[in-house]
């Protein structure tokens, strides 16, 4: 029960991660491949960022050299069943060359694609003599403080909030916390699981007069942006209630058939109009009458207003230890 709980902690919103896909590495025996995109490079950035896995805890270093890594490709891996559209280009059972730059100290480029990026502005945070679980799981914190830890005994995250003692941040510790993300050029990403096998055509209007009928009913709004990349047309789909985003959606004529997929880096996203947003609808819960959603509210800002995408190596290197 517990796990259904804590649902709402895997559907961050993507300007929270550390950089989309890029989850592999290899030595670069070659020329880098150009993502055709020109970045502003605004001052010299030497500086090594650790993104930490949650579930392994596992650190993947960036080193930036002079703006840029060197000596190693990075790529978004995709099997025989997941897809990425671009503006250009789709992509399936590859590794799609990624890419990142520094820009300032404080402001990176990521690419997660060709012809695809998104940048985003950093806040430094000096993290030393902080509890580290509190700080790198501030969503499951809130989460097992109230209800334990139930279902998660063997996970990592279990263990860690079990710890008998404490696990404390060394001076010199910092996290990075992305404040803004600023689109370049999005990308959607579908899976056979998201294929319908209905025809695009014949269930396109029923599908999206549903849509329009379950926002009205629910007294909400909507957004719907269209376009045709590659020759593949699709629908983006975003329903909103008074404090931001419930539920988006885009449906992609995928060679007649009907697929449903997800949008990526699509709109600016700023960190503190999201968490305005948040403890506005927390605000309207009752955690005597509705803990479910008041707690499961109460985690996303908590996510919201601790959670890091990066650390710098003190740091990773304590946040292994949990």
């Amino acid at each position: 029960m517990l796990k259904i709980k804590i649902v709402v902690l895997a559907m961050l919103p993507l300007m929270l991660s550390a950089c989309g896909g890029g989850g592999s590495s290899g030595n670069d025996s070659g020329p880098k491949s150009d993502n055709n995109t020109t970045v502003p490079i605004q001052e010299k950035v030497t500086v090594d960022l650790y993104h930490v896995d949650p579930e392994t805890l596992s650190a993947q270093k960036y080193a930036y050299v002079d703006n840029v890594i060197k000596g190693i490709t990075y790529y978004t891996p995709l099997s025989e069943d997941e897809f990425l559209l671009t503006a250009d280009q789709l992509f399936t059972n590859t590794w799609v060359d990624s890419d990142t730059k520094a820009i300032t100290p404080l402001k990176f480029y990521f690419s997660d694609a060709p012809k695809t990026g998104y940048y985003h502005t950093f806040k430094k945070i000096n993290i030393s003599g902080e509890n580290v679980f509190d700080r790198f799981y501030p969503g499951y914190k809130v989460i097992f403080d109230q209800w334990g830890t139930s279902g998660f005994e063997e996970q990592t995250v279990g263990q860690a909030y079990q710890r008998t003692v404490p696990l404390y941040f060394p001076q010199g510790s910092y996290c990075y916390q992305v404040q803004d993300e600023i689109v370049d050029k999005p990308y959607i990403t579908f899976s056979k699981e998201g294929m319908t096998g209905d025809n695009y055509d014949e269930v396109l209007s029923l599908v999206e007069a549903n849509f329009k009928a379950a926002v009205k009913e629910a007294g909400h709004t909507y957004k719907i942006s269209t376009g045709k990349w590659n020759d593949y047309t699709w629908r983006y789909y975003r329903e909103y209630d008074a404090y931001g985003v419930v539920f988006e959606a885009v449906l992609i004529n995928f060679k007649g058939e009907l697929v449903i997929g997800k949008m990526n880096h699509f709109e600016d996203t700023h960190l503190s109009n999201m968490i305005t947003e948040q403890q506005k609808r927390l605000a309207t819960l009752n955690k005597e009458t509705d803990p479910y959603n008041y707690y499961n509210q109460k985690a996303y800002v908590s996510e919201l207003e601790k959670g890091c995408s990066w650390y710098n190596d003190i740091a990773a290197q304590t946040i292994a230890k949990l």
